[in-house]
């Protein structure tokens, strides 16, 4: 009983967010039930797990009252409706301090409020301050009451909460076009190009640097809707159209080729991805191109350099030992002679000089001639 009974409060506390003082039906039916049943009080109340809640209510001035000292606790846990017809004459409220006190209440009648799903909200109760008797049909119309009480209620829970709902999605609905226009921006602005397409070759979207892409290569304007293999030159649709079958298979691809013509050719990666759904089946296929041409050429440069730097080492280690090993040898004669050697000697000085100049002069020309290249 003590899980039903918390579960029975977090059931109350939903309900007790309810605005429901001012709610006109309930207010007509509080009115209704004095006039039926000939009354001066009536309240619709939530019973918690301290507090009696009031409502609605009418002929009375109270807000709330404590569990403990509440006529309506003992239909928490009974779907019948409960008559007092003298509290003076009743062990269960005799001492309570609605009897004993300024209310002086005399007569009780209460009917239990049972949502749909079977848990005890509270009650609908009427009251006096003398005693009187209570027919049968009386009981079965606060019963009938009770219920249309607890119609009303669920009707303005459901509303609230359907407004709550819609409230939440229309926020969602704000973030996502929020996201949506980051993403489409982000997408745009993407110097690749992309373009999705699904498994009859159809344009499903693309982005600005693909329709300027078919424009620049093929004169035509990108379409959604489109076939993607009118945006093709003839060269490379049967290689395309591999890439695609094989994607669509679950392969992703990757290919560097050379596309365009004339000044326009240049260096292109090619990707192709399979796109899935929720349930991993393969559903489209994006394909993007961005241009390495740049990416080639400091490639070219880089091996360029690697030649040159290996030619230089090359002339270093191998061309300058000759001419340098010449000089010291004839250095190492100059110093033994006292530094007076012959002509000859300095014949041949001059003559290994001459040769590392020259391949020095080799080095210099090697360096130059790659200046001049790179910067064509």
């Amino acid at each position: 009983m003590k899980f039903l009974e918390e579960e029975r409060l977090q059931i109350v506390q939903q309900y007790e967010q309810l605005k429901l003082d001012n709610n006109k039906e309930l207010n007509d039916l509080v009115a209704l039930a004095i006039e039926i049943f000939d009354v001066p009080m009536c309240i619709i109340s939530f019973m918690d797990a301290d507090e009696q809640l009031i409502k609605c209510k009418a002929g009375i001035n109270i807000t709330e009252s404590s569990r403990e000292n509440s006529f309506c606790k003992h239909l928490i846990n009974t779907k019948r409706v409960i008559i007092i017809p003298d509290t003076l004459t009743d062990e269960r409220v005799l001492n309570n301090t609605t009897v004993t006190g300024h209310l002086a209440i005399r007569f009780y009648a209460g009917a239990p409020l049972i949502t749909i799903s079977g848990h005890h909200l509270g009650s609908l109760c009427v009251l006096d301050k003398i005693p009187r008797l209570f027919s049968n049909k009386q009981k079965d119309m606060l019963a009938i009451l009770s219920r249309q009480v607890i119609s009303i209620i669920e009707l303005q829970m459901g509303l609230t909460l359907i407004k709550a709902r819609n409230s939440e999605l229309t926020l969602q609905k704000k973030k996502t076009a929020i996201a949506d226009r980051k993403l489409r921006a982000f997408f745009n602005s993407s110097a690749s190009c992309h373009a999705l397409i699904n498994k009859g070759l159809k344009v499903l979207d693309f982005n600005n640097a693909m329709a300027v892409f078919t424009k620049r290569f093929y004169h035509k304007n990108i379409e959604v809707g489109k076939n993607i293999t009118s945006f093709i030159t003839p060269s490379y649709k049967e290689e395309f159209m591999t890439h695609i079958e094989n994607a669509f298979e679950g392969k992703r691809i990757n290919k560097e080729i050379l596309m365009g013509d004339g000044k326009d050719t240049g260096w292109w990666n090619i990707t192709f991805k399979p796109i899935r759904d929720e349930k991993g089946n393969i559903i489209n296929v994006a394909t993007s191109a961005t241009n390495i041409n740049d990416k080639k050429q400091q490639l070219v440069q880089i091996k360029a350099q690697n030649k040159l730097l290996f030619e230089i080492a090359y002339i270093q280690s191998h061309e300058y030992r000759k001419p340098v090993a010449s000089i010291l040898g004839l250095m190492n004669v100059i110093k033994e002679s006292n530094y007076r050697s012959g002509k000859k000697c300095f014949i041949l000085m001059e003559k290994a000089v001459k040769d590392l100049d020259d391949k020095i002069r080799n080095v210099v020309n090697l360096i130059s001639n790659y200046a001049v290249n790179a910067l064509k």
